[in-house]
């Protein structure tokens, strides 16, 4: 009886074990959105800049991923994009939040085939708490000239990446001609999370709420915010509209900030925000017309 218990046991193990490394491993779903400080990365026949951005919050209470060191992330780019060989392989930033990740990586054009970036980790990325909470977000500025307006699919490949080891699948949406873009800003607060701030009921969040609007034209004119109620705001240049703030989700009450004409000029903005009487979760919603918007979120406790 003994004999038959072990054996049912171990045929039990060997199975399990089967179906544990039969699991394959799973690369992180990803999109492609703008890069806040540019509204040409997306447009046709434009060098292509984005943020390739992970399936997780940005709340900084929910981890990232982590990959071992050695790992590298191939990004393969259609055939309708074109390298460019006097474009340098540009910026790229590894973010969880608000922030760049402290690690060593190296990022090179594959020799082989010019429309291949690689980014070669030489460090580990722990997603092992506030501090430190992994991968959530990278930011590419590559040779590559975008093609006609379209959806391209760039593909993405983890490799010795540990669990997150595999390839998926990320949709560029290259626009016709550059679009307006915004973005939160927080550069004025030494890198203070403005995003998922906690605040409580009745008060000022404690870090002001900062955009960075960003017109596709090259002369960049004045913007500015004016209240058009408790919880909205109008966004303007030159004083014309061209976009709104909102709120939505639990109680936020929103009033324009004033900057001198420096930072108007720069396209930054700022406003405060108040909690209500009622818990939950806020959301700021920045929208420009006929461009990108961006949510801001803030837990009221």
């Amino acid at each position: 009886m003994k004999s038959t218990v072990f054996a049912s046991k171990a045929i039990a193990l060997a199975l399990g074990l089967f179906f544990a490394s039969a699991v394959p491993a799973v690369a992180p779903p990803t999109t492609v959105e703008y890069q806040p400080m540019v509204s040409t990365g997306l447009a046709a026949h434009m060098p292509f800049e984005a943020w390739f951005v992970f399936d997780k919050s940005l709340d900084p209470k929910i981890t990232g991923y982590e990959v071992p060191a050695g790992a590298r992330i191939r990004f393969t780019f259609p055939s309708q994009f074109t390298p460019a060989e006097d474009l340098p392989l540009g910026a790229v930033m590894i973010r969880w939040t608000q922030g760049g990740i402290p690690a060593k990586f190296s990022v090179v054009r594959d020799s082989k085939d010019p429309r291949v970036i690689e980014i070669q980790f030489a460090e580990a990325i722990s997603a092992s708490g506030p501090g430190s909470p992994g991968i959530k977000a990278i930011h590419l500025r590559t040779p590559e000239i975008n093609p006609k307006a379209g959806d391209y699919p760039i593909l993405i490949e983890f490799i010795n990446a540990g669990p997150v080891s595999g390839t998926t699948r990320a949709m560029a949406k290259i626009t016709p001609v550059p679009v307006p873009n915004i973005a939160f800003y927080n550069q004025l607060h030494g890198n203070q999370d403005e995003d998922w701030q906690r605040v409580k009921r009745g008060e000022d969040a404690p870090i002001p709420i900062d955009f960075l609007v960003t017109p596709p034209d090259l002369a960049r004119s004045s913007i500015s915010l004016k209240a058009t109620s408790e919880d909205g705001l109008t966004i303007l240049s030159d004083g014309k509209r061209i976009g709104s703030i909102s709120t939505s989700g639990a109680k936020l009450s929103l009033t324009p900030r004033i900057f001198g004409s420096g930072y108007a000029r720069l396209g930054i903005v700022e406003l405060q925000a108040k909690a209500g009487t009622a818990p939950g979760i806020a959301q700021i919603v920045a929208k420009l017309d006929g461009g990108t918007q961006c949510v801001i979120n803030l837990v009221i406790e």
